[in-house]
């Protein structure tokens, strides 16, 4: 999940019913750049610039042209909208990262875009896409209504939800195997060390307690007990996704708990452990969706990535070869690129992480099997 603020999991819920996908998709990080009275997509530094009609006709709505970039003799238009802004350091710059693959390796024209968080902006902008695009990406929650109803009324082009399902048989959807990943951050917190031994426990702190986080969760402590058995696993809910204070208050109280290594799903408020760790207490954070070992140099031992980015090159050499049918339905863990782990080679040492890359292989092998309550 992010480290940005998310929207609150329990008013999507209200909104829209039970939340499906990542708790990463409720980004709601502050944009960057000033933004435009009505339309208010912040364009990215183009690489190549769109055609003089289109910036016109942005122009006239008070946005911006949305940027583009290509590969020479480029065939292949992809575009990929985010409900936000992109520059957050997580998912949605998790998604800037296949940019420049889907143009090397597949010589596609990318063109990006940007809702703002502007509601009123998500269908034109998606439109925009659907127009000039054969392979439209979409990730945020907040986008799920807007994706359904343009999807449906532009049957020439293919969207992919990312991180999600959306009905209506419209629609790619590509989720990831949450527990999964989850399990491999429970792995690391399993074989963490406090001053050489073992702690008492290890810490998980959830942004809210609703079903997507709880899978997480469920992976988490899975992976604790498989190398730490006897090893407690203390959780702390921070009630919201945007307080990092409570999320290191949650810390502190799960290090007097016994809590050393504490893993947190809970978007913005997961800084509060990197803080905590920075502060002086002894707690060993483990980051998730991008490398956080910066948030707390020297006290983070290592980081579950999210492959955004694997995912949709995946999905786009997918579409390349006709394979991609509208309404279907992929799932991304270990074994295809929807998570990796990365370790702090001076916090992890060689024989713990051949350890933990004995867990992964087996669990890509199917060897060691993962309950994923609420996988669909």
């Amino acid at each position: 999940m992010h480290d940005s603020a998310l929207v609150s999991q329990s008013w999507a819920a209200t909104r829209r019913g039970p939340l499906d996908c990542h708790p990463a998709n409720l980004l709601m990080s502050a944009p960057a750049g000033k933004e435009t009275d009505d339309m208010r997509s912040r364009v990215r530094t183009p690489v190549l610039a769109l055609a003089t009609v289109t910036v016109l006709t942005l122009s006239a709505c008070g946005g911006k042209a949305p940027a583009t970039s290509s590969a020479a003799g480029s065939k292949l238009p992809i575009g990929i909208f985010v409900d936000n802004a992109f520059g957050d350091g997580d998912f949605f710059d998790q998604a800037a990262a296949a940019e420049r693959p889907l143009r090397k390796k597949l010589g596609a024209k990318v063109t990006t875009y940007e809702g703002r968080l502007q509601a009123q902006n998500f269908e034109p902008l998606l439109q925009d896409a659907a127009s000039a695009n054969k392979l439209v990406f979409v990730l945020g929650f907040e986008a799920i209504d807007a994706v359904r109803k343009v999807a449906k009324a532009n049957p020439k082009t293919t969207f992919v939800f990312v991180d999600g399902v959306v009905g209506g048989g419209d629609v790619v959807s590509a989720q990831f195997r949450t527990a999964e990943g989850c399990f491999m951050a429970g792995a690391l917190a399993g074989v963490a060390k406090e001053k050489g031994k073992e702690p008492p426990a290890a810490g998980f702190i959830g942004g809210v307690d609703a079903p997507v986080v709880q899978r997480c969760r469920a992976g988490f402590v899975q992976g604790v007990k498989k190398l730490a058995p006897t090893m407690a696993v203390k959780s702390k809910f921070v009630g919201s996704f945007t307080d990092p204070a409570k999320g290191k208050e949650n810390a502190l109280t799960l290090a007097d708990q016994g809590a050393y290594a504490i893993f947190s799903y809970a978007g913005l408020s997961g800084a509060g452990g990197f803080n905590a760790a920075k502060s002086g207490a002894s707690v060993s954070p483990i980051g998730v969706v991008s490398d956080k070992s910066k948030l707390a140099p020297g006290k983070v031992p290592g980081s579950l990535i999210m492959g955004v980015d694997s995912v949709m090159i995946s999905l786009a050499q997918r579409y390349q070869k006709g394979g991609l049918n509208k309404g279907a339905g992929f799932n991304f863990g270990l074994r295809d690129g929807g998570w990796k782990m990365v370790y702090d080679q001076a916090l992890t040492d060689g024989a713990t992480r051949n350890k933990l890359d004995g867990i992964q292989k087996q669990i890509v092998a199917g060897d060691i099997k993962v309950s994923d309550p609420g996988m669909r």
